[in-house]
């Protein structure tokens, strides 16, 4: 930790010159806007049964160590309808016009008070009337207000939410803070009122919502896939031999905090030879050598949205003929998955497509005897949406895919050492992944400014870097 901090300290005086997202007012101002949010709120409550309550939470304030808690990250599915980056909170919405706390209406929230002394420590609190003007909420109130009696439970059929008492309480009791006192108050009217929890239900309409992005959030998506696209280009610029896999992680994620993203969307994947067949490898602590591959599966958040993109290659910025052939092998197989993006085109389309050109190809290699050898050494799905979550909310299977909908496509090779093949195969670990959305007209590939090719790569890896 204290070598990536002083690696992090130098990176200032090196920064590239390029910025992908330049801030022009004092604060960010292409936030979501109140009528996105609003918009999505509507469009669950059209979708919900007669008679039903939607409940939704903030995150709780998770502790670190002793006294220092987490970075604060909102829950997504209240993020999403609400914009509300604060914890303690929590959103009902109801089919039907209802009153609480003597306002009619299907929307409500209950927020934190404002504190100074709190606010001294860690920053403003909206409080009630700052949520209720910057998020254009009518029924807002303060989380104090909830009490045993202010939700009448007993009149609805069914609860839609995904809570769980454990969820809430894992990691502090009941009574340490409001978020907890609510959620407590909500598990006992549940119980006593022996009411069915509707997880299934809302997990449905949610998938149909968030699986097909609005165009304000396309504009954000877009964003995170520039900066982390920017990140990459960084990176292959970089590497040398020499370099540790940190110091590449450190060049990525200086990359992504330049230009505005206020997280890495995952734990950042930087690995090397024989770590670049971990499939989720985050320790990113070897020192590479002259002839190593780095796969670098890395990306941005920004405002919430997060980009999923993944480049791998030569530490020496020169392919060896093995490693060439092993790319080319799972480009093809990406390309032919990516044309099947397309609506009315199955979800199941693109890993079937790559996975055909990825058997075929291990095979007249001699790496597989068979299509079940195959698949050890591609021993994941080609997809997965994107969005919100790195894993994000939408069809599966053999659904359709619609204009809107947003996924990855990565296809890859990983042959570790002592696998059942010949060893100059091995220690090579390759995949490529990149941001598709869904058009009208077919797709469009959000992270495309990143170098595919292998002459690209090679090419790009030539270029002056500032971090060298």
């Amino acid at each position: 930790m204290k070598k990536i901090l002083f690696w992090l300290l130098l990176l200032p005086a090196m920064a590239p010159a390029q910025q992908t997202n330049v801030q022009t007012t004092e604060y960010p101002n292409d936030y979501l806007s109140p009528a996105f949010h609003a918009g999505r709120r509507a469009a669950f409550k059209e979708k919900m049964p007669a008679k039903s309550v939607g409940i939704f939470f903030a995150s709780q304030v998770r502790l670190r160590n002793d006294d220092v808690d987490y970075q604060y990250a909102q829950n997504k599915n209240f993020y999403y309808f609400t914009g509300l980056e604060e914890p303690n909170a929590m959103l009902l919405l109801f089919k039907e016009p209802t009153t609480i706390l003597g306002k009619t209406g299907t929307e409500f929230i209950f927020v934190q008070n404002r504190d100074p002394q709190r606010e001294m420590w860690n920053g403003k609190i909206l409080g009630v009337e700052g949520v209720t003007k910057r998020y254009q909420f009518t029924n807002v109130f303060l989380n104090r207000d909830f009490k045993n009696n202010t939700l009448a439970l007993n009149e609805y059929d069914s609860v839609l939410t995904s809570f769980r008492s454990e969820d809430i309480f894992q990691t502090y009791p009941r009574t340490r803070d409001e978020l907890s006192r609510m959620a407590g108050i909500v598990d006992s009217l549940i119980k006593a009122h022996n009411k069915p929890i509707a997880g299934r239900t809302q997990l449905q309409i949610l998938t149909a919502l968030r699986g097909i992005k609005q165009p304000e959030e396309i504009a954000i998506l877009e964003k995170a896939a520039a900066i982390s696209v920017e990140g990459h280009n960084e990176v292959i610029k970089a590497v040398k031999p020499g370099m540790t896999e940190y110091q590449a992680q450190a060049i990525m994620e200086y990359a992504f905090k330049k230009n505005g993203s206020e997280f890495p969307g995952y734990p950042s994947i930087n690995g090397s030879s024989e770590n670049a067949c971990v499939l989720h490898y985050v320790t990113n602590l070897r020192l590479m050598k002259d002839g190593d591959l780095l796969l670098s599966d890395c990306a941005a958040e920004y405002h919430g949205y997060t980009a999923d993109v993944t480049r791998t290659v030569p530490v020496n910025g020169k392919f060896t003929p093995e490693q060439k052939m092993i790319y080319e092998l799972v480009l093809a197989a990406q390309d032919s998955a990516i044309a099947v993006c397309k609506p009315g085109m199955p979800y199941s389309g693109s890993d079937a497509a790559a996975r055909r050109v990825i058997n075929r190809g291990l095979i007249q290699l001699g790496i597989a005897a068979n299509e079940a050898e195959a698949r050890r050494y591609f021993p994941h799905g080609t997809s997965h949406h994107l969005g919100l979550d790195v894993h994000d909310l939408g069809i599966r299977g053999n659904q359709a895919f619609e204009p809107g909908m947003y996924l990855t496509v990565e296809p890859g090779i990983y042959i570790p050492p002592n696998s059942k093949c010949d060893p100059k195969w091995w220690n090579i670990g390759v995949r490529i992944e990149d941001d598709i959305l869904i058009t009208k007209e077919g797709n469009r590939n959000l992270s495309a400014g990143a170098p595919r090719t292998v002459a690209e790569i090679e090419k790009l890896a030539k270029a002056k870097s500032n971090f060298n």
